[in-house]
């Protein structure tokens, strides 16, 4: 993603879309939040439920058996508020029991009462849930729908739609540190016009390297023309330089049938600044080099080049390193 225009035009939509959304994501969240309580509350009153038939079941089961009552193993099992309330009625019609005994099966009777209406209560909070979820699933689509709608346009700025927010966050600072829009121009670029320009910079970074100890060292001064001279040559050279390392990098790869589309993409931004400010230092012996290369090729099958002469020392280029030119 390198085109800042449509980020901000989709992210413009986006916005827009959420705000649309904002009314079904609130009653979302309100739902699933009423839904969790009902859940909570529901687990709840079974757990206190349950808790209250054990104890019931037990405590009729002691009175009917100070009482000799026989109940077959279908009447025992059946533990439903109906069924207890039918087994207490029994006991309590029933002649014979103590006063203590008397006094727990009406205890025992109100016990029930309470639990069925815990029971009833239940079923009135099990339908709301089931109205709650029929109302979930609607409010879900409308936002599902909406976050799709988000996604096919942040596909649209950004195959990798889960990288959206950290790279829009990157440009918007990016363009907030950047009021005349030079480093977001840089930023649309493609890796492969920005590495050659890196790697020009760089040569004359590295021509800097090279003219500052002679501009110190030497007797003579060091002029404008001079470093103007010195500044391009070392550009050209670091251009030449990693347009060479480009082309032996495609050359193996094609080699080794694993060509990529583009080099420059692949390179360290860090390995193409050294790349630029060694051929800046070292940019006549670069020079040379390539020349002899290229004469070595293209002479090959020919006559052996003439010798050429020694070039004569005109003082016009900075050398403080050695070897011709030197001061």
């Amino acid at each position: 993603m390198r085109d800042f225009a449509r980020l901000a035009d989709a992210d413009r939509q986006i916005q827009q879309l959420q705000q649309q959304s904002a009314g079904p994501r609130g009653e979302q969240l309100q739902v699933q939040q009423r839904i969790a309580a009902l859940d909570a509350q529901s687990q709840a009153a079974q757990a206190s439920v349950n808790d209250a038939r054990a104890s019931i079941v037990g405590n009729i089961a002691d009175i009917e058996a100070r009482a000799n009552v026989q109940n077959s193993q279908s009447v025992a099992a059946d533990v439903s508020s109906q069924a207890l309330s039918q087994r207490i009625n029994a006991l309590a019609g029933r002649g014979g029991l103590s006063s203590g005994d008397q006094r727990s099966v009406t205890t025992l009777r109100a016990q029930v009462q309470r639990m069925a209406e815990q029971e009833a209560s239940h079923d009135d909070t099990s339908a709301e849930r089931t109205a709650l979820v029929s109302r979930q699933r609607l409010v879900d689509g409308q936002v599902a729908e909406s976050d799709r709608q988000i996604y096919a346009l942040q596909q649209q700025v950004l195959p990798d739609y889960q990288q959206y927010t950290r790279v829009r966050n990157e440009a918007y600072a990016l363009q907030g540190m950047s009021p005349l829009g030079i480093t977001t121009l840089l930023a649309q670029g493609s890796p492969s016009l920005l590495s050659p320009l890196l790697v020009v910079l760089m040569g004359a970074l590295g021509s800097l390297l090279y003219l500052f100890p002679a501009y110190l060292n030497r007797p003579q001064p060091v002029t404008m023309a001079e470093i103007a001279v010195r500044l391009i040559f070392g550009m050209c050279a670091a251009l030449a330089l990693y347009v060479l390392l480009n082309a032996a990098v495609a050359g193996i790869s094609l080699t080794q049938n694993a060509a990529q589309a583009s080099t420059s993409s692949l390179l360290n931004p860090f390995t193409v600044s050294l790349i630029g400010i060694i051929a800046g230092v070292l940019s006549e012996d670069i020079a040379k080099w390539i020349q002899d290369r290229g004469r070595g090729i293209f002479t090959q099958s020919g006559a052996p080049a003439a010798a050429q002469p020694a070039p004569q020392d005109s003082g016009s280029m900075v050398n403080p390193h050695g070897g011709p030119n030197a001061p």
